[in-house]
């Protein structure tokens, strides 16, 4: 893979300015301006999260560090804080924190065995958890539940962000996803009809994930050809992966809310909620396409 941190960080600055000009271009659009002026304040928190995510990939050093760490300590603590809502396990502070240790423990292990074993225990947790031992509000429950996510996923994203060589990866996967987001977000204010997961997800529309997909096929494209000059089908395969992996991880993380009956993480950010709103599907879908490429040898 020929990406860099630094061309990845350009690119999504630069298609969030594209992002930008497509509001300037729709809020002139008499029946979509009121849409628009309403998601403006979004865009701009998107803005601050692209930035410190490209920011924190750029420089590197001991800032990746503490930004990795932070951000696996605090969504541990958040996803924790929700769990304990249907039995308490430990503080949310000391799960947070134990997550943060494991990550950077974790990093001791060769990345290859660490992307095996996370597989192998992935398939494993699925399965406990379908077992359901105890009832779903059983401290085992629980602890399956995080154990899945946001755990197992965290350590395997951190580890990687840890290491060298793995930066480029978890921000082809930031970049992508949030392309995802943020389209599949404005196609279903714009056009949204049809709801696509009533329970899990009531905010997201069928027409908002096909337009959110489009945009990621066309972005996953665009980034391949001219960054790591990968053909079309494979930058296609690429796009359909990390879409899925998205879907899985904000639908994992409301189900998490959902279980425990609470509407949003502790919040963070105005608009946003918990860093674990912000990042579920990120977190996700860069476990997964590192986990990918190093089993596939491409690191």
């Amino acid at each position: 893979m020929g990406l860099t941190v630094s061309a990845l960080a350009l690119t999504c600055l630069a298609l969030l300015g594209a992002g930008y000009l497509v509001f300037l271009v729709l809020g002139r659009i008499p029946s979509l301006a009121p849409t628009i002026r309403d998601a403006w304040p979004i865009l701009h928190t998107e803005t601050l999260i692209v930035g410190t995510a490209c920011a924190a990939f750029w420089l590197g050093g001991w800032v990746l560090t503490l930004a990795l760490m932070t951000l696996t300590a605090r969504t541990g603590y958040e996803a924790a804080f929700v769990a304990n809502r249907r039995h308490a396990l430990a503080p949310a502070a000391l799960i947070g924190a134990g997550i943060a240790g494991l990550a950077a423990l974790a990093t001791l292990v060769p990345f290859i065995w660490l992307a095996a074993m996370a597989l192998a225990i992935a398939a494993l947790l699925i399965v406990l958890t379908g077992i359901n031992p105890g009832g779903p509000d059983s401290a085992a429950a629980v602890a399956l539940d995080l154990a899945l996510f946001p755990t197992l996923p965290l350590v395997v994203f951190t580890a990687a962000g840890l290491q060298d060589g793995y930066g480029p990866w978890l921000l082809a996967a930031f970049l992508l996803v949030e392309t995802f987001d943020s389209y599949s977000l404005l196609g279903g204010k714009l056009f949204g009809r049809h709801k696509a997961f009533r329970v899990l997800s009531p905010n997201k529309t069928v027409e908002g994930l096909a337009i959110g997909a489009l945009m990621l096929m066309l972005t996953a494209a665009l980034v391949g050809a001219l960054l790591a000059a990968l053909p079309v089908l494979a930058s296609g395969a690429v796009a359909l992966f990390v879409g899925a992996l998205t879907l899985t991880g904000d639908l994992t993380a409301s189900r998490l809310k959902r279980r425990s009956g609470v509407k949003d993480y502790p919040p963070v950010l105005p608009r946003q909620g918990g860093l674990l709103d912000i990042t579920d599907a990120w977190i996700t879908a860069g476990a997964g396409i590192v986990v990918l490429a190093t089993l596939l040898g491409f690191t």
